[in-house]
């Protein structure tokens, strides 16, 4: 009787640990996969910089230099919703994922503890 309720202990605390590090590694990559975006954020409007500098030392008149501009901020802002696009796709890629996890966990605890009920009858009787 005992030796089945230290098995289960044992078993309970390895999924524990089990998920603990599924779930930093998770963590891990969700950290990794938004620094990128960030960086890849940060290069474009590095680029966009460097670009209306371009433009505007290049400009020969004043209309040239706006027109130039209103295609760059054209294009500025068709990046800006294509990464707002996969920044929302990646959160509920996270959500998913996290869902998915609380799932697992909440099914294994209550298998657990209806394991433990048994026991504890099985020792009552």
């Amino acid at each position: 009787m005992q030796n089945e309720l230290l098995e289960m202990v044992n078993n309970f605390n390895e999924n524990v640990f089990a998920s603990a590090k599924r779930l930093g590694d998770f963590n891990m990559r969700t950290f990794e996969q938004f620094a990128a975006k960030q960086a890849a954020i940060m290069n474009d409007c590095l680029e966009s910089s460097a670009k209306q500098y371009e433009v505007l030392t290049t400009a020969k008149d004043y209309k040239d230099a706006m027109t130039a501009q209103s295609e760059l901020l054209k294009g500025c802002n068709e990046k800006f919703m294509a990464n707002l696009r996969e920044t929302a796709e990646m959160m509920t890629s996270v959500r998913e994922e996290l869902t998915g996890m609380v799932e697992e966990a909440v099914k294994y605890t209550g298998e657990s503890v209806e394991k433990a009920g048994k026991l504890a009858t099985k020792k009552a009787a």
